[in-house]
């Protein structure tokens, strides 16, 4: 199981204008390509960071065709464009219910939670307007470029959204979680952190995800 050390800075009394020191943390790399076709292998990193109250992440996808056409939050087909998925058990225990957390290269956010693929509970507007983000892309779509290279997506999760979305405490001290890059027009990636061992792409397997650790 591949595991990740998160590491809590200080609190921080306005989420939407701190940065964590992305420079001095370590990166996940997401990296195994259990459904590989065709085509070159692009690198995806994701860094996390947390407060007591929030989690951060940044998402840095090469992309040589960076492709979003959906703006609307938790829009079924986010997956589909250039995207990155973080699904995770924020319970801390391995096999319970779990969050799925996708955006694509725009910022545009699909959250829902559940026991499963068709058990699925979406986020409400109110607790989607808690989290903040920031893209290097400043458009709400995005079509393939000749001059694409990649893509970064920082997020700012505050604990109190996912609680509002799961009814339940968030576990701050152990989550199991995976992480995804899928999508995009040309090229499609189908890459993930910790692999999955079936024949078809399926990101819905809590039971193939690695375990984050909060110190």
């Amino acid at each position: 199981m591949s595991q990740y050390t998160i590491k809590k800075t200080a609190t921080i009394h306005n989420a939407a204008s701190f940065s964590p020191d992305w420079q001095a943390i370590t990166a996940i790399a997401i990296n195994n390509f259990p459904w590989y076709q065709t085509g070159p292998k692009q690198d995806t990193q994701v860094k996390l960071s947390a407060t007591k109250d929030t989690l951060f992440i940044q998402i840095i996808a090469q992309d040589n065709y960076s492709y979003a056409k959906q703006t609307e939050l938790n829009h079924m087909l986010i997956c589909q464009d250039s995207c990155v998925e973080f699904f995770f058990s924020p319970s801390g225990v391995l096999g319970s219910n779990y969050v799925n957390l996708e955006v694509n290269c725009c910022g545009t956010l699909h959250l829902a939670y559940g026991t499963g693929r068709d058990k699925r509970q979406f986020i409400s507007l109110e607790a989607a307007s808690l989290i903040q983000r920031k893209t290097s892309i400043n458009s709400p779509v995005k079509f393939e470029s000749e001059d694409d290279k990649e893509w970064i997506v920082e997020i700012a999760l505050p604990f109190a959204a996912i609680e509002q979305l799961t009814g339940e405490n968030v576990n701050k001290d152990k989550w199991f979680a995976n992480f995804y890059r899928c999508g995009g027009r040309t090229e499609p990636q189908y890459a993930v952190w910790n692999n999955i061992d079936v024949p078809e792409p399926d990101y819905h397997r809590p039971e193939h995800f690695g375990e984050l650790v909060f110190i």
